[in-house]
């Protein structure tokens, strides 16, 4: 959403996964927080189903992980029963630490693992602080190797992953065994160094003046009833978030150059062909968006709407699926398929749905990415001076493999937990708990960082405004980005929108069904059973602000209703697609806790327009709620097929699939028959108590946790 993954940022990524395969500008991570998305990935499986909602234990981080039992059904175990070899590199979990393994020990199903570890003593500590003293920084980072010892490596953290992931590579491919490799970097992510993103030092000047995309809800305050933002416009220096993204975008160049030597590795190796890659991120971020200084546990699409690439036999090429939504337990359902692995016999079921390739190339028979024929500038190369089509180099030097690490030494017997402040500031990573992300985001409404002077990271170069400058400048934009978006939005509407605003009818859900319609029409009907339905979930409210409880779905017209693209927006064009979101507001009495959203993605990118805030709300886009209701319900309390497919529930004959065959007229007595999802009290993990569905939406397992409800 901030441009991160424009070609000229990334060329290598560029070059190896969107020309090479398929681009999905519509896949969402279920919940925008690191450990529970980590989970779903995992796990395949929703955090209402696995109850880590969290990056604090009870309901999060590695021992939430264990004590909940997901590690016994889960992504590496299947992967080793379908004969893989599987490697764990990088961040696995929030609070990862010597003394949780030792209390749980570590996460089955990985024949090599090298996760990252506090210090394991205070000598280590200082070693690693007094080099990270250095000017530029060392970093000394430790692994805990294959769950058996402590490893100290020197050097650029995501650089020692990938070294190691090229031995085992090797070692895998000399065997004859086929194997799942899972990195997971620590860039973009803060890091020990001034709170900012480790940059290599022959990258520090690079990128010189960038600034953090200024779009139409760039400052703009939230709805003031969901408490997320201040409502003065731009209340923070924004050269400080300027800088936080520039130093983001240059961390990023690490990893777009590891992932040009992870593709020649694989040509290399003579696997390049026959292996997938996916690439994706756990969660997204904000910097200034929605007038948020910096954070990632909304709904927004800035935090959970993610760049996802995957290359490999039978994915088309230069693809840009703009009118297939995908999610992040979709990932996981497909490498499984891909593998053809299963889930462990009597162990709950994944809740994606393999991504249909055969769709993709039934849609995509040609490059369609509108970054395909890009002949502009790279950030390290003219415009004309590249050839991206180029195969990668493999040269005998270029292919010359690494020495080896040294065999493991011997167990050592567990160290006391090293707990002075040197062994937390030496751990190489940043503190993610729960109270920690809270006692940030505290520091940042701090008057320093208001009027701009934190730490010296506001500088001319980045565009620092005095506080009384910013304020007047932002209540100048803000009334500008207004008027601009109004008049952006009515000059989206169709003649028959224009109509029914002014007759008090629903021109959304109009289009909806006249696109649908003419869609069948030009394709022969439906095409694809591919719900396009996305759900988006979250609890744990608190300090940070004062509710995220909340669930969402995002719902996408079907793949083959092409003709929906007139309506969609400039960029992530393709499809129409809307968010509708059911909050709980712990602020309100009981039986008032809820609160409602409706945007339309398409023509507000930015989700700065919600369809219900004025009521009354227009007949025609009340009949799109009722539909969108409904289906959300269905997913809050989904397992397995009824994830992918809500309208199963609603429509056991299948006579209905996708958001445009429910418009049709015929059932609006039925949807708008079920009862709004609604909420009995705010909680910060699932229970299902907590809520109030309609009861014939929710599974029969269920039903006796409602009783009394009805």
């Amino acid at each position: 959403m901030l441009n991160a993954s424009h070609p000229y940022y990334l060329p290598m990524l560029h070059k190896h996964m969107r020309l090479q395969g398929t681009e999905f500008p519509h896949f969402v991570t279920s919940v925008g927080n690191c450990c529970p998305s980590r989970t779903s990935l995992l796990t395949g499986r929703h955090c209402h189903n696995t109850n880590l909602t969290a990056n604090d234990p009870p309901h999060g981080s590695y021992t939430g992980f264990k004590t909940k039992k997901l590690d016994k059904s889960y992504l590496p175990l299947w992967l080793q029963d379908a004969g893989y070899r599987t490697y764990q590199l990088g961040k696995v979990l929030n609070g990862f630490k010597g003394s949780v393994t030792r209390q749980y020990g570590c996460l089955p199903g990985w024949d090599h693992s090298m996760p990252p570890i506090e210090p394991q003593s205070d000598a280590a500590a200082a070693r690693a602080d007094a080099l990270l003293k250095q000017k530029p920084p060392v970093y000394l980072s430790f692994y805990y190797t294959d769950c058996q010892y402590v490893e100290e490596v020197e050097g650029e953290p995501d650089i020692n992953l990938f070294n190691r992931a090229f031995n085992w590579m090797e070692e895998s491919v000399d065997a004859g065994v086929p194997f799942f490799l899972y990195l997971a970097s620590a860039n973009p992510h803060d890091g020990p160094v001034d709170g900012m993103p480790r940059v290599e030092a022959k990258f520090a000047d690079a990128l010189p003046g960038l600034k953090v995309p200024r779009g139409p809800n760039y400052g703009v305050p939230t709805d003031p009833r969901f408490g997320m933002s201040k409502t003065k416009p731009l209340w923070w220096d924004p050269a400080w978030t300027d800088k936080h993204y520039r130093m983001r975008a240059l961390s990023m160049l690490t990893i777009d150059e590891q992932l040009d030597r992870l593709v020649t590795k694989l040509q290399c190796l003579g696997i390049l062909d026959n292996t997938y890659i996916l690439f994706s991120s756990d969660n997204g971020f904000k910097l200034g968006q929605h007038n948020i200084p910096s954070e990632k546990f909304t709904y927004f699409e800035e935090d959970v709407a993610l760049p996802f690439f995957i290359r490999g036999p039978g994915v088309p090429r230069g693809a840009y699926a703009n009118t297939v939504q995908t999610a992040m337990v979709d990932i996981t359902a497909t490498i499984l398929n891909l593998a053809g692995g299963s889930v462990t016999p009597g162990a709950d079921p994944v809740d994606g749905g393999a991504i249909p390739l055969d769709l993709l190339r039934s849609l995509h028979p040609q490059p369609n990415s509108p970054f395909y024929n890009y002949t502009g500038a790279y950030w390290n190369a003219r415009a004309g001076t590249v050839d991206m089509f180029a195969p990668p180099a493999t040269s005998a030097a270029v292919c010359e493999r690494a020495s080896r690490p040294p065999p493991a030494p011997p167990t050592p017997p567990p160290a006391p937990p090293c707990k002075t402040k040197k062994c937390k500031n030496a751990a190489n990573v940043f503190d993610e708990t729960d109270d920690a992300v809270n006692a940030r985001f505290a520091a940042l409404e701090s008057s320093a960082f208001v009027s701009g002077a934190v730490n010296g990271w506001a500088s001319a170069a980045l565009g620092r405004r005095s506080l009384a400058a910013a304020a007047a400048a932002a209540a100048e934009e803000e009334e500008q980005t207004r008027e601009e978006a109004q008049e952006e939005e009515e000059e989206a509407l169709t003649a028959e929108e224009v109509e029914d605003q002014d007759e008090g009818e629903g021109g959304a859900a109009r289009r909806v069904a006249q696109a649908t319609s003419a869609a069948a029409a030009a394709d022969g009907g439906r095409v694809s059973t591919w719900g396009n339905m996305a759900l988006i979930e979250q609890w744990k409210y608190g300090k940070l602000w004062r509710g995220k409880d909340y669930r969402v779905i995002r719902a996408c017209m079907p793949p083959n209703a092409t003709l929906a693209a007139s309506a969609a927006g400039a960029r992530r064009t393709g499809n129409v697609c809307y968010k509708y979101v059911v909050f709980c507001d712990i602020d309100n009495a009981p039986g008032k806790l809820r609160l409602t959203q409706l945007f339309n993605l398409s023509s507000d990118e930015g989700e700065i327009h919600d369809l219900l805030l004025k009521p009354p709300v227009p007949a025609g886009t009340q009949r799109l709620v009722d539909r969108l209701d409904a289906a959300l319900t269905v997913l809050c309390y989904c397992s397995g097929s009824s994830c992918t497919q809500p309208f199963s529930r609603i429509h056991p004959d299948e006579s209905v699939v996708n958001l445009a065959e429910a418009m049709d007229p015929k059932y609006d007595s039925l949807y708008a028959g079920f009862k709004k999802l609604d909420y009995k009290k705010c909680a910060d993990y699932y229970d299902p108590s907590h809520e109030i569905p309609d009861l014939r939406l929710v599974p029969l397992e269920l039903l006796k946790v409602f009783q009394g409800q009805a």
